[in-house]
């Protein structure tokens, strides 16, 4: 093409370059679907049969809301493990980590595996208790006892040593489960693998 033909070009070019100019700059809405799905238009919500979405900056429900750091009872800690797996969360479930005396090696190495457990699929969190010991009978059996003074006392309940979390396989085939053992540390529960 000559030097002529693509001077006499430019000027259309940009002539066609700004007519598209204004639907480039179309409102794209957020919509919620009757289904409870996602919708994304650039028309009126209701022209699709959906409603208004959450705003951007919009507050977090508070059954979603973040509550991060310091878990004082253990339901809150797995209601928070919960959360942070199936939003795929790994910075959430870090936050939950009881990081004391890890160097940096070992920070990286339990980041990734953090990682690894917050992209599996969640079935469950059971908080696991130390094996109870089995109070023995004396050689007299029970028979022999005078008193209820001298009865052995019912095994004092332990508290859960560790939490096993359990999620399916990739593809949603097999299973598989990892054992975080719970520390308290500043009246806070925390985990650690």
């Amino acid at each position: 093409m000559s030097r002529r033909a693509l001077m006499m070009l430019l000027p259309l070019l940009a002539a066609a370059g700004t007519a598209t100019a204004p639907a480039a700059q179309a409102q794209i809405r957020r919509c919620v679907a009757p289904d409870g799905g996602t919708v994304y238009t650039d028309r009126a919500c209701s022209a699709v049969g959906a409603t208004a979405g959450p705003q951007r900056g919009a507050r977090p429900t508070a059954a979603n809301a973040y509550r991060g750091g310091c878990q004082r009872h253990l339901r809150g800690l797995i209601q928070e493990m919960s959360h942070a797996i199936d939003s795929r969360d790994t910075n959430r479930l870090a936050s939950l980590y009881h990081w004391r005396g890890l160097d940096n090696a070992g920070g990286y190495r339990a980041l990734d595996r953090l990682d690894a457990i917050a992209q599996r699929p969640l079935v469950d969190i059971v908080a696991q208790r130390p094996a109870a010991s089995v109070a023995t009978e004396g050689p007299g059996g029970f028979a022999g006892w005078s008193s209820a003074r001298e009865l052995p006392a019912a095994a004092r309940v332990q508290p859960p040593s560790s939490l096993r979390v359990i999620q399916t396989g990739p593809g949603g085939t097999g299973a598989s489960q990892t054992v975080f053992s719970l520390h308290r540390h500043f009246d806070c529960w925390w985990v650690r693998l």
